[in-house]
């Protein structure tokens, strides 16, 4: 369980927010490693395999859920013990307990109806990416991955492989990183980009009156100021290069 929500109780938008950025980097690393290919799953064992461009066999996996277009709902794997074998299901079984613990419905609700989440999504792969996301940002797993099961019904898993590890952070790697709080049109930035630096080990330091934040690791030190909507206006590097908006 990630150590940084230890504390806190936070709302469905703010964990969105905590997964947003580790989120793109992994999925961004995922896209390069995999390339075109084709998936298969099993379950004795549990094995998740990729043929294709690199292929990919890993075996530790945790499936998360179902999300179908005829009920328009999603339901969680811990629900259906008949299909999956316990030790794919644990990771999920800890996420319900997290949302049991403080109060989110959508995480420990069997089945979930669609007009319940974020932004009323009607496509069932925008609710396994917004599942996908709560999961990642409570668990600390990051790279996700949907498939179509058969009647438009999507399978989201979370995958573990050390292949699927971004490198290190760097200097060039972590500012398009931070960059992504425009491409993925954050309401947050703030909450994300601090999120990211706690995730990443990047020791995230506020100034006085929190309008700007320093992040800094080997080889990065980056500084970003907010406005006082908590939206990046300026990111400079100890190396004077500097982006807005």
């Amino acid at each position: 369980m990630n150590g940084y929500l230890h504390d806190e109780s936070p709302t469905v938008e703010q964990l969105l927010d905590d997964a947003a950025l580790m989120s793109f980097e992994h999925q961004e690393h995922s896209i390069e490693v995999l390339g075109e290919h084709r998936w298969q799953v099993s379950y004795e064992p549990p094995r998740f395999e990729f043929f294709g461009d690199r292929p990919l066999s890993c075996t530790r996996f945790h499936v998360l859920g179902t999300a179908a277009p005829g009920p328009q709902s999603w339901l969680w794997s811990w629900a259906n013990n008949d299909w999956y074998p316990p030790e794919v299901t644990e990771l999920a079984r800890s996420v319900r307990d997290y949302g049991l613990r403080h109060g989110i419905s959508a995480l420990h609700m069997a089945e979930v109806a669609f007009a319940e989440l974020p932004g009323a999504p009607t496509e069932p792969n925008r609710v396994t990416w917004l599942m996908g996301e709560l999961a990642k940002a409570v668990s600390g797993s990051w790279t996700w991955y949907s498939c179509d099961v058969g009647g438009g019904t999507r399978l989201a898993v979370l995958i573990e492989h050390p292949d699927l590890v971004p490198p290190a952070p760097d200097l060039p790697r972590t500012t398009h990183v931070l960059n992504g709080v425009f491409q993925l049109g954050l309401p947050d930035h703030k909450r994300a980009i601090h999120s990211y630096g706690m995730q990443r080990g990047l020791n995230p330091t506020f100034n006085e009156d929190s309008s700007k934040l320093f992040l800094a690791g080997p080889g990065v030190e980056v500084t970003i100021a907010f406005d006082e909507n908590g939206l990046v206006t300026a990111m400079s590097t100890v190396h004077g290069a500097e982006s807005r908006p």
